[in-house]
């Protein structure tokens, strides 16, 4: 049953990397003419930030992204010198017109720069989701209440 769970979690892993840009392409007012409703409208090619919970519609789909869970936290805190880089993931949650719901992970490693381009693509539905940044990054001495965090994506078609 274990290894199910780890063969399964390690197959949402490469289905999802994504994170980061301050050029977030969300319509916070959800006027993207779906008939989902989430709580905005991301634009494809466009980055763009969820908060934990909330929800947008993926522009020109019938799908919706939500930032579901906060997987892992252990990315290196600023100004620590750790062994390792560490690294976050998230469980992204992504519903069709069907109300079939997909569970996508991501992960990004600690200590890069972002928004991290670099990081892998997962490919589903005819998409290409890219983890940009996870944000706050750690400080350390303190601990990040889950609904503080944000994902930053980008979403695009595949060519």
């Amino acid at each position: 049953m274990r290894r199910l769970k780890i063969t399964s979690m390690l197959f949402l892993a490469s289905l999802l990397m994504l994170t980061g840009c301050r050029d977030f392409g969300v319509d916070p007012e959800g006027e993207g003419g779906s008939n989902f409703q989430g709580d905005g409208v991301a634009t494809l090619t466009v980055p763009f930030e969820l908060i934990f919970g909330q929800r947008a519609v993926i522009d020109e789909t019938d799908l919706t992204i939500e930032f579901t869970m906060v997987i892992e936290d252990n990315r290196c805190p600023d100004g620590v010198d750790c062994i390792q880089a560490g690294r976050a993931g998230v469980l992204l949650t992504v519903t069709d017109v069907q109300n079939v719901r997909y569970q996508l992970v991501a992960f990004i490693p600690g200590l890069v720069a972002t928004p991290y381009q670099n990081n892998d693509i997962i490919q589903f539905q005819g998409l290409r989701f890219r983890l940009l940044e996870v944000s706050p990054y750690p400080l350390q001495g303190e601990d990040v209440d889950v609904s503080n965090y944000s994902v930053t994506l980008e979403v695009e078609p595949v060519q």
